[in-house]
């Protein structure tokens, strides 16, 4: 800490014991703020207290009274001189809990941290969380040019908040910004960098968009399935939708690293890329039926190749690493969502037609079939229920309607 401080220990007057001992304390002296002290874990006589606090001579036990006032005193200048910003709170938790400070580089750069983030990500080949992340770096740099963790309160949280509102961004965005910065600040307070102190989650709520999923409901199904596309890109970008559709509503991102070895019998088997290193069930396997129509889309436009390593669809290569693949998927999702909203708009769909749909309407399918949420909770590979029912589109009004008109029905 650049501001001058001192540190004395004191012999507290209000609280002596019938045997003539009282409890120590510290006295902080910051540069323009208010002194303050605090009890440390000693006790003595005022006699010994004097003796050990004026000289540099005296008994064994005013030697060793002396020893653990100046270790005491050290310790709390150790901590002053670490902190970067003077916080009260912040340094009697150090004090007492015995927590290192890290750097101070790391414990005032809240962006520092972003971006260790993000670059351990991308070694684990977390392309996807890793863009993310880095998203939200640029946001929070766009709002605030540089970050401390003090910096972070709820009056912060806030405010950027209210900013993102104001640029006319969704709340799924700012929600997903900041549970990034949550997982940043709550990891520096597991690694020790500082003591949450302020505790700016503990009442602001992040909270989840409440708006439902886009979905395309049984009929849509059935029009995009009869659909006669024109050209290969707009054919493969149908089937595309379709596989994953059949499979368990599968994510396009798992569907393009599927291996000829995921194909168990008539099963697929494989593990979500998204949650591979994040559920609290190590590696949880999915298990999909192939479908007839789905072993069919393989045939039209699988790798000729059927070695086990190979990989099931032409998009990916195992030749290049893990940040070029991730270049070649966002380009072949791209152009294939591309084809998708051109075949929507030719079915008059109500929404935008993209890959991510087949994985709501397959939830909601089984939802409208009557299939208890954990069950499909479990065949779409989620860790919660919860997150299943964040999935599961509205019940469309003509159902109600129907339910409706049967309720005098005796």
């Amino acid at each position: 800490m650049q501001t001058s401080f001192t540190v004395s220990p004191y012999w507290d007057t209000r609280a002596m014991k019938p045997d003539g001992t009282s409890r120590l304390m510290l006295t902080i002296n910051v540069k323009d703020l208010p002194q303050f002290r605090f009890v440390i874990k000693l006790s003595s006589t005022k006699s010994v207290f004097d003796k050990a606090t004026s000289g540099k001579g005296g008994s064994d036990e005013v030697k060793e009274f002396r020893k653990l006032i100046q270790e005491q005193v050290l310790k709390a200048e150790t901590i002053l001189d670490k902190l970067d910003v003077f916080n009260k709170d912040a340094f009697i938790n150090y004090f007492k809990t015995g927590i290192s400070i890290k750097p101070k580089q790391k414990l005032v750069d809240v962006y520092s941290l972003f971006q260790d983030k993000i670059d351990a990500l991308i070694q684990e080949d977390r392309i996807g969380y890793a863009d993310n992340v880095k998203g939200s770096l640029h946001s929070f740099r766009n709002y605030k040019k540089s970050l401390r963790f003090s910096d972070v309160d709820e009056s912060f949280l806030k405010g950027y908040k209210a900013w993102m509102i104001s640029k006319g961004c969704s709340p799924t965005t700012y929600q997903m910004y900041l549970r990034n910065l949550r997982t940043v600040y709550n990891q520096a307070v597991k690694d020790g960098l500082f003591i949450d102190v302020a505790m700016p989650f503990k009442n602001f709520k992040i909270g989840t968009s409440a708006k439902s999923k886009s979905v395309l409901y049984p009929s849509d199904i059935k029009a995009l399935f009869e659909y006669e596309a024109v050209g290969i890109r707009a054919s493969r970008a149908k089937d595309f939708f379709i596989f994953c559709y059949l499979s368990n509503g599968m994510n396009f991102q798992d569907a393009a690293h599927l291996k000829f070895s995921n194909i168990k019998g008539d099963m697929l088997c494989f593990v979500r890329r998204k949650t591979r290193t994040t559920n609290s069930v190590v590696d949880k396997q999915i298990n999909v039926y192939l479908h007839p129509e789905a072993i069919e889309i393989i045939k039209r436009w699988g790798n000729v190749s059927k070695k086990p390593n190979d990989y099931i669809f032409p998009i990916l290569n195992n030749a290049v690493g893990a940040l070029k693949q991730s270049e070649t998927f966002k380009r072949y999702r791209r152009v294939s969502n591309k084809m998708l909203r051109q075949i929507g708009e030719d079915l008059g769909f109500s929404v935008k037609l993209c890959l991510n749909l087949a994985r709501h309407s397959f939830g909601t399918r089984l939802k409208l079939d009557g299939v208890s949420v954990s069950f499909i909770s479990d065949a779409m590979g989620h860790s919660s229920s919860k997150t299943t029912e964040h999935y599961l589109k509205s019940i469309p009004d003509d159902k109600y309607k129907e339910m409706s008109s049967r309720l005098l029905e005796f």
